[in-house]
């Protein structure tokens, strides 16, 4: 068992108008490499925080993240920054796409910020897979709300991340596309051989994955 990343006693608290409050309370384990993971949890329960610390997006109040042995949290903000473009894809429900790019400029843009070089017989697999070849220069307002999630996905997957994290990424979608998109998620890492973890309230995504994980109140249970 190869394990990519973990996360060692997680809190996290923030102050508010009524005191200190804890969202995270000690949470602990490990995702292995290569694996299917879902988070699932009521609104409000700590899920979609203990993501993004996983991602690197939110630092803890106390604990550690290890990713393939290394702790993220001893890097700078710009340090991170530069790790998760390489690292890590992200998918969240507002797809973030850039209004002014086109698609293939929105797909590219991770790789361009990285000043990296951009393996065009990949992106020409990625974009085939997804089936949007013949979108490359539209943008985002000319396309659908689960056309503009599979660019989402091209973008998070084009650097081959070894972690792809999807926060409630079918939350805008109807029926029949949110099933074509998540279906699509997971086909992509499997074939790419990346490690997903998917934060949903939706039972039915949540069992795509081979382990579901459930957070209540701020912990894991």
């Amino acid at each position: 068992m190869n394990i990519l990343i973990s996360a060692q006693n997680i809190h996290k608290s923030y102050n508010t108008l009524s005191g200190n409050t804890e969202v995270i309370k000690g949470i602990s384990y490990a995702f292995e490499e290569n694996k299917i993971y879902s988070i699932v949890g009521r609104s409000g329960s700590g899920k979609s925080t203990f993501l993004h610390i996983l991602g690197g997006l939110c630092r803890p109040s106390e604990g550690k993240v290890l990713f393939q042995g290394e702790n993220l949290y001893m890097k700078s903000d710009e340090q991170m920054a530069i790790f998760r473009r390489r690292h890590m894809g992200f998918i969240f429900q507002q797809y973030n796409l850039l209004e002014e790019h086109n698609v293939l400029n929105n797909i590219c843009m991770p790789a361009k910020l990285d000043h990296g070089n951009i393996d065009k017989k990949f992106l020409q697999e990625v974009v085939g897979l997804l089936g949007f070849e013949d979108k490359l220069k539209r943008y985002p307002s000319q396309l659908s709300g689960g056309e503009q999630q599979r660019v989402a996905i091209a973008r998070a997957i084009l650097a081959k991340p070894e972690l792809v994290i999807a926060d409630e990424p079918t939350g805008n979608l109807d029926r029949m596309t949110e099933e074509i998109t998540i279906n699509l998620l997971v086909d992509c890492a499997k074939r790419y051989g990346q490690t997903l973890i998917i934060v949903t309230h939706n039972h039915e995504i949540a069992n795509k994955a081979e382990e579901v994980l459930y957070i209540e109140d701020g912990t894991l249970i």
